[in-house]
């Protein structure tokens, strides 16, 4: 051997390569080839186009239905109207001319004693969505044949004899606060609007001018019994005490309930104002019910429905042609449900 490869070999040493028998290959090292993915991994916007083409009819059919039968059934409701009234709450400033008239004796009823000024929104919306202010509507303006007209014999005066039993004030009350009653208001505004919904728009402008008026009648009636009440425990305490100072003070008291009593008598309607009487809706302002949204939200719901039930009449055809066994099974799964 040379001596300059000795030294080579010294200087760097290599471990003896392993050399393949006769008629071997040599191993290859492995190497890092990166991961293929299948086909049937990714989806095929082409394949469920097919899918979709090849079940049209049964789309087309399901969405013509669909549509055909929210038509009728639009059509097949009846029209409701609303009528509505807009209300504002007096103010100090709003007490009226009567107020303005007595000079400063006006301003100290209406800001000392809350003449008009007193009933603020929350309290008139509260009160108009009370369950003791429409039980006395209906009561009152006797409801009941208009709220259940449909089981309510005209002619005998009395409810149909097809019914077991005839509805009460409770199911009057229900009625009219789930779906006629419509009550709203704006505070910055500072406006209230009450509104009722009815099929007759006559029927609808009625009953709101009730509300208005009962509204009304339930302000003036706490007015009237607190006023009442304290104009009696004034008149007790002057009877009872023989100081002349505090008489005087007791009967200034006294004197400022009964302006209160006087101008709560007095206003047409208590503690607000009607800036927008109830009218009676023409017969093209109807507000519901909302025939083309039903139509088309319809048609959408069937279409989704329709898409849906293609694809899985799709995936039970392969399940059938790929896996018969799973088929079966599934198959006899069901088997039970159908005696059901």
């Amino acid at each position: 051997m040379h001596p300059k490869e000795k030294n080579i070999d010294n200087d760097h040493p290599h471990p003896p390569i392993p050399q393949p028998l006769h008629g071997q290959t040599q191993p290859q090292p492995p190497c890092a080839d990166p991961p293929q993915y299948s086909d049937e991994d990714e989806i095929n916007l082409l394949d469920l186009f097919l899918v979709l083409l090849r079940h049209k009819w049964l789309i087309i059919g399901v969405v013509f239905l669909a549509g055909f039968l929210a038509v009728i059934y639009s059509l097949s409701l009846e029209n409701i109207y609303r009528s509505e009234a807009t209300l504002v709450p007096r103010g100090e400033e709003k007490s009226g001319p009567s107020l303005s008239a007595l000079g400063g004796l006006g301003g100290m009823v209406a800001g000392q004693l809350g003449m008009g000024g007193g009933e603020n929104l929350q309290k008139m919306e509260v009160v108009l969505n009370s369950r003791e202010l429409t039980t006395k509507i209906i009561s009152k303006y006797d409801l009941m044949p208009i709220l259940f007209e449909d089981i309510w014999d005209a002619e005998k005066g009395g409810w149909s004899s097809e019914i077991e039993e005839p509805p009460t004030i409770q199911d009057g009350l229900k009625v009219m606060k789930e779906g006629m009653l419509k009550v709203s208001s704006d505070i910055e505004k500072n406006v209230l609007k009450v509104g009722f919904e009815h099929k007759d728009p006559n029927t609808a402008q009625r009953i709101t001018q009730y509300y208005i008026t009962e509204l009304s009648q339930t302000l003036r009636e706490a007015v009237l019994v607190e006023a009442t009440e304290n104009q009696r425990f004034f008149r007790e305490q002057i009877d009872r005490t023989g100081d002349a100072l505090l008489k005087e003070k007791i009967y200034g008291l006294l004197a400022r309930e009964i302006e209160k009593e006087t101008f709560a008598r007095a206003q047409k309607f208590y503690g607000f104002q009607v800036l927008d009487p109830p009218i009676v809706p023409d017969l093209n302002k109807r507000v519901a019910p909302k025939r083309s949204i039903i139509c088309i939200l319809s048609v959408f719901v069937a279409f989704f429905m329709a898409v849906f039930l293609a694809f899985f009449i799709e995936f039970v055809r392969r399940i059938k042609q790929d896996d018969p066994d799973r088929y079966q099974q599934i198959k006899d799964g069901l088997k039970p449900w159908k005696g059901i």
